[in-house]
């Protein structure tokens, strides 16, 4: 049961500290295509070379995605402070956390999609080498997925 409780807090340590570092990126207009970060309008913007109507469109999808991540990184905190006062781990719950996570994940996609539908050929080639959220790989968590 020990074991048990270590991997749980520590894989909860994990997606913490993944959510912090996630929401720390700076606002610095990137050097290099890596940096461009999706959550950033104003680095995305000034990389895809948006114009006023562009603009006008994608803005608000970026802002509900992170609206989403918002929503996700409280999700997180809630269900660590539930399994906390609980003392002991319910098999539930990490699989009630993946489907919600997979939902937002899907959500965040769709947004990706209308967002890419607004933008011409060569701004498409440039997008995909913005970072992109992606909960389900916290190890790439800006990696790009399908």
């Amino acid at each position: 049961m020990g074991r048990k409780k270590i991997i749980l807090f520590t894989l909860i340590a994990i997606l913490v500290i993944g959510g912090a570092l996630f929401a720390q990126q700076g606002n610095k207009i990137p050097a290099k295509t890596s940096e461009v970060n999706l959550l950033n309008f104003d680095e995305v913007k000034s990389y895809l070379n948006l114009d006023a109507e562009q603009q006008i469109k994608i803005e608000p999808l970026i802002k509900k995605i992170k609206s989403i991540i918002e929503q996700d990184e409280e999700a997180i905190q809630g269900i660590r402070s539930e399994m906390q006062s609980m003392g002991m781990r319910d098999p539930s719950m990490r699989e009630k956390m993946m489907k919600e996570r997979y939902e937002r994940q899907n959500e965040i996609n769709g947004l990706i999609k209308k967002t890419e539908q607004n933008l011409n050929e060569s701004q498409l080639d440039k997008f995909k080498e913005i970072e992109m959220p992606n909960f389900m790989n916290k190890t790439k968590s800006m990696g790009r997925f399908k």
